[in-house]
Formats: structure tokens, sequence, C-alpha cells
């Protein structure tokens, strides 16, 4: 007599989204952990044409590699998630890349970069209410 099982194999998109939340919980408790995930991530949502994922994996992963001190990955990795969040049309995810990219800026050296940088950032409208959500920033602290 044979059991049968219910075994669900989950989907690709199903699979995408384990990995996002996988991505977003390291990087708010273990940032170092985050990066691998978010390039599993990154090529998921890259290859079903999930935008919203790819511009989400992108920028934890870019946050990711500027906590391991990575600045010139990390101004990549942020302007290609940058570059998704845009054409999303989605501001808190611009505003998020932008005070990321900042951040990178400003640890690779070029304070005046970093400066033009945040100053776009400022003028989202909303930046306070996305100020008070970015908790990933609390690594950056000074």
């Amino acid at each position: 007599m044979s059991a049968l099982t219910n075994t669900h194999q989950p989907t690709v998109r199903e699979n995408l989204q384990r990995l996002l939340r996988e991505a977003w919980h390291k990087l708010e408790q273990q940032p170092l952990e985050s990066s691998a995930p978010a390039q599993r991530a990154e090529h998921l949502a890259r290859c079903t044409g999930e935008n919203r994922a790819w511009a989400q994996s992108l920028f934890v992963w870019g946050v990711a590699s500027l906590y391991e001190g990575e600045t010139h990955q990390a101004i990549t990795l942020l302007s290609r998630a940058l570059a998704v969040y845009r054409f999303l049309g989605d501001e808190e995810g611009q505003w998020s890349c932008l005070k990321a990219i900042g951040l990178a800026w400003g640890y690779a050296g070029d304070t005046v970069q970093a400066f033009e940088t945040h100053a776009v950032a400022d003028r989202f409208k909303r930046q306070a209410e996305f100020l008070a959500r970015a908790t990933w920033l609390r690594w950056f602290a000074d």
C-alpha cells in the first residue's frame, strides 16, 4: 500500500516572493547574509519580468554590498534599481536608492557626488514618511 502525499512544488513566483522576504528579513537582522537571497531573487525577477521584485532585489543586494564596503558595486546595483523604480513610478523606491547611492559616494570619498545625490533625494515631498520606514538606514548611522 502506498501513501499518497500532497507535495506542493512552489511556482517560480512563490520562490521569488520567498527569496525576497528572506532577503529583506536578513537585511533587517544580518545585512551580510542578505546578499545571497537577493542575488537569487534578482535572477528570478529578471528572467520572469517581475519589475518590482527586480528593483527590490537589486536594492537589497546594493545595500548589502554597501554594508560590505563594496561601494562601487553598490552604486552600480543601486543605480540599476533606481532606473527600474523610475520606470515603475515608485517614489519611495527612488528615494531609498538615492539615499543609499549618496551614502556610497560618501564612503567612496566623492563628497560632491554624495551631496548632489542626497540633494536630489531631499526633493521628494514625502521624504519624511520614507525616512520613517527606511529601517535599513540604521546600519549606516554615524
